[in-house]
């Protein structure tokens, strides 16, 4: 610059001898040579500044306030909740502003490299910062934010870097760093600007951490600093909601007032006019006939047309705080068809109709309708949502079940009536329902006529617009309507709505056209009405057959009917108890249940239930449930928790020890010490109470048996689990092994001829097979029994009696060690069955048979092949 000044000064000294174009020429290069990014002159600083400000950075900041008017154009509030200090982020949306995005990176970045000496190279940052935060880049914006507040010597540009910082740690969902800024940042001086906005961020926090005390602290110390441009119509309308939600309604009211003073668009000022209403102080019964009236103003007003859904809710709600349950439920109706195109209006006056029926008229089969209506139609967005198809569930579940008693107990009904009687009866009550569907798809139909568009709906010959204004249409203006009325009704006095109103006679209005056809027309008409007269005949009687297919007629369709309406009986009482809360109703199903159903499965279950509820109350009839299932159902677990209250934790120290148990057992099981590991099953048996876990120990010896004894008696063993252990986890495995048993026995011995084992050193069995209608059927087996513990007292020998095919049975020996134990058996019996009164003819055998044997003997029931191979091998 001091080559500029020596230049000025020999130039001005030479007088008018320059030329000052020349002059201005050479002045040009040297001004800019001065000027670059890295001086810090006057000229420089003074240029860099215009620049930066004017042309980089001004369009940056253009972008960013475009992006963020995308961003709360795109953004729909929800006047039903507090609205949102800052329109929510969305990733999805964020792709539509991509090209904005990029500029104020290009432009931002241009004003930091290309004017490094102006003071706007911090706010191009912020910029820069808040575009990386737009576009969902929280990690570099934080940098970016950070930067600046760590090299910034502009305290006003670090305040709202951190400020920004502050925002970003929120959406960012790092809550705890945005406090730690919000903190730091009490203790710094800020200016207005970069102070109302710290107010706003600090609000957002709040907001999202549902602390509405602090949110709306924060939110009245920023209202004073705002301007209408900065939102402040929108800010004390959410002042005035949080108030309204903790309770204040006159502070509620003051900034709902303060709204309308800032001249906001038109739905907020819709709005805060219908909250207003809501929180208008109410000391007089004329102030709730005030607050009606302005409603009804708001609804006559033609503007709020498509708000008409939302001012019936809100006269709804209003009727609720007054306890007019009555007047409530027509204006949430109003409001359901009034909304077109909102379902998050519609499904809330639903769910609201639901919630009336449900928590306070407790009518739950209507309450259900309004739950099924208010999931068809409610965004899944909804933020209660879950909980909404939660109680729908509940109560479709509900109304199925009373559904099914009804239905069951009046079809059972119907089963008991004469034949005749019973067909008249269904005929008369589908005659009635299809005449009631007609007369209502008539009514529909009047309905529908009235309600279609006529030639006033669209103006159509109005040339002065008065039909065509919707505030002043004629139909919409009670006044004008009782004005014609009036008129009419002196021109022309009372008439009937009809045709040709007009005239005196109308018979004189009969065409002679329409004399000359009527014969041809009355033998039209009775032709199509005959004709439809027998469509119905038919369809009735289809329907009737239909119905009667239905009917329990059959002892078997009884019983199922019956176990339906036992089912659902259980069912309504335990949703009562857990999902409803109505002990006394629970009460009412289960002690039906009781009477109707003696001995069902329930029983146990519905018993202690009924004791604890009955000892919730404290009523005397707890003791007489207790006593009932102590003395009906002793080893249930029900029981056990009554006799002795420890059961539950004495039982969990008892099913570890049975665990282990169970874990020698099986290791001695898979090592093929069958006798070892049955002895620890039967000790534990003996041992321990009977718990769920004994069906495991059970299964593991019906498992050794299959290894150590005969198919049948394994067989019968699974057969005998599976009905003592219905609905055990291992039943479905004990069925497939039962399966499996059966299937091989089946394949193995099907065969013309059948092969016994020659194999003789092994266990073997006694047999003596007999007519199981012969007159010893009921008393050999004692007698057997009787015999061993005369002559073979110190043998350990078992007696059984088994069913060996349709018309014989048979008496099984167990078990002999060796074929000559066994033969020395069979010898002796021989002997002396003479003594036991039993003859040698055909209907009596007896014969010994080796373990193997015995299980192809009883899967082929090949008696005789057997007798041959008895004797020519024994």
């Amino acid at each position: 610059m001091k080559k500029v000044s020596k230049f000025v000064g020999l130039v001005f000294s030479m007088g008018k001898r320059v030329n000052y174009g020349i002059f201005l020429l050479a002045l040009v290069p040297l001004i800019f040579g001065g000027c670059s990014a890295e001086k810090t002159n006057l000229i420089s600083v003074t240029y860099h500044n215009t620049t930066a400000r004017y042309n980089a950075y001004f369009y940056a900041k253009e972008r960013i306030k475009e992006i963020e008017t995308g961003i709360a154009n795109q953004h729909q509030n929800d006047f039903d909740h507090i609205l949102k200090i800052f329109p929510p982020l969305d990733t999805t949306h964020a792709t539509t502003y991509q090209i904005q995005i990029e500029d104020v990176v290009k432009k931002a970045s241009l004003a930091i490299q290309n004017h490094k000496n102006s003071k706007w190279v911090d706010d191009s940052y912020n910029l820069l910062g808040m575009a990386r935060l737009y576009s969902h880049e929280h990690e570099t914006a934080i940098v970016t934010f950070k930067h600046v507040n760590t090299t910034s010597n502009d305290r006003d540009a670090r305040h709202r870097a951190l400020v920004n910082l502050m925002r970003t740690f929120i959406e960012y969902g790092e809550m705890n760093n945005a406090i730690a800024v919000s903190d730091f940042l009490k203790k710094e001086k800020l200016n207005k600007r970069n102070l109302k906005q710290l107010y706003l961020v600090r609000a957002y926090y709040y907001q999202k951490q549902a602390d509405y005390d602090n949110l709306v602290q924060n939110l009245v110390l920023a209202s004073p600093l705002l301007t209408k441009k900065d939102g402040k119509a929108k800010i004390n309308f959410i002042i005035g909601q949080v108030y309204q939600q903790l309770g204040f309604d006159a502070e509620a009211y003051r900034n709902y007032k303060r709204c309308l003073a800032s001249n906001p668009p038109y739905e907020l000022s819709f709005y805060a006019k219908l909250n207003m209403a809501q929180v208008t102080e109410l000391s007089r019964s004329s102030d709730v006939k005030r607050v009606r009236k302005y409603f009804r103003k708001l609804l006559a007003d033609a503007k709020n047309r498509e708000f008409r859904d939302k001012i019936y809710y809100e006269m709804a709600q209003f009727e609720m705080k007054q306890n007019d349950i009555d007047g409530a439920i027509p204006f949430y109706n109003e409001s359901i068809r009034a909304s077109i195109g909102n379902n998050r209006q519609k499904g809330l006056s639903y769910l609201r109709l639901g919630e009336i029926y449900y928590d306070t008229l407790r009518n739950y089969e209507l309450a259900q309708k309004y739950y099924d209506s208010t999931i068809l139609v409610m965004p899944t967005t909804y933020e209660d949502y879950e909980a909404v198809k939660s109680r729908q569930e509940v109560l479709a579940e509900f109304v199925k079940q009373l559904n099914v008693i009804a239905l069951n107990d009046s079809l059972i009904n119907l089963a008991s009536m004469d034949s005749t009687r019973l067909v008249a009866y269904l005929t008369e009550q589908v005659e009635d329902r299809k005449a009631a569907e007609e007369e209502k798809k008539k009514n529909q139909q009047r309905q529908q006529r009235r309600r279609s568009p006529s030639a006033f709906d669209s103006g159509f010959g109005d040339n002065t617009g008065i039909l065509t204004s919707s505030l002043n249409w004629y139909f919409s203006n009670p006044s004008a309507i009782s004005l014609g009325q009036s008129e009419f009704r002196k021109k022309w006095g009372n008439r009937s709505l009809e045709d040709d109103w007009r005239r005196a006679n109308k018979e004189s209005n009969i065409s002679l056209s329409n004399n000359t056809n009527n014969t041809t027309t009355a033998s039209n008409t009775e032709s199509t009405d005959s004709n439809e007269a027998g469509d119905n005949a038919n369809a009735i009687q289809t329907e009737v057959k239909q119905m009667l297919a239905k009917i329990p007629f059959s002892n078997e369709a009884k019983e199922k009917a019956l176990v339906e309406i036992t089912d659902a009986y259980y069912s309504l009482g335990n949703i009562y108890h857990f999902n409803l809360f109505e002990d006394h109703n629970s009460i009412n199903s289960f002690e039906t249940l009781l009477d109707r159903f003696p001995s069902s499965e329930y029983e146990p279950e519905v018993l202690y239930l009924l004791h604890l509820m009955y000892k919730e109350m404290e009523h005397i009839k707890q003791e007489t449930y207790k006593k009932r299932l102590i003395a009906d159902h002793p080893k249930t677990t029900y029981a056990k928790l009554l006799i002795n209250p420890n059961y539950t934790e004495e039982s969990s120290k008892e099913l570890d020890q049975l665990k282990k148990v169970y874990k020698s057992a099986y290791a001695l099981y898979e090592q093929e010490s069958f006798p070892e590991a049955r002895a620890l099953i039967r000790q534990a048996l003996i041992t321990y109470n009977d718990t769920e876990f004994f069906a495991n120990l059970r299964l593991l010896d019906i498992l050794i048996v299959g290894k150590s004894e005969s198919k049948e008696r394994y067989i019968s063993e699974l057969d005998k689990f599976i009905t003592e252990y219905p609905d055990h986890g291992t039943t479905a495995f004990a069925k497939n092994l039962l399966a499996t048993a059966k299937d091989f026995e089946d394949n193995l011995f099907k065969s013309e001829a059948t092969d016994f084992a020659l194999g003789f050193e092994q266990l073997h069995y006694f047999l003596l097979v007999y007519d199981s209608n012969s007159g010893i059927a009921t008393t050999v087996s004692d007698d057997i029994k009787r015999f061993n513990e005369l002559h073979f007292k110190e043998s350990a020998i078992d007696v059984d009696n088994i069913v060996f095919d349709s018309g014989k049975s048979m008496v099984l020996v167990s078990s002999f060690e060796n074929r000559s134990t066994a033969l020395e058996y069979f010898d002796y019996f021989k002997a002396e069955s003479s003594l036991l009164g039993v003859d040698s003819s055909n209907s009596l055998q007896n014969f010994v048979i080796t373990k193997d044997n015995f299980d192809i003997l009883y899967q082929t029931k090949d008696l005789e092949s057997y007798r041959s191979f008895f004797d020519r091998n024994y």
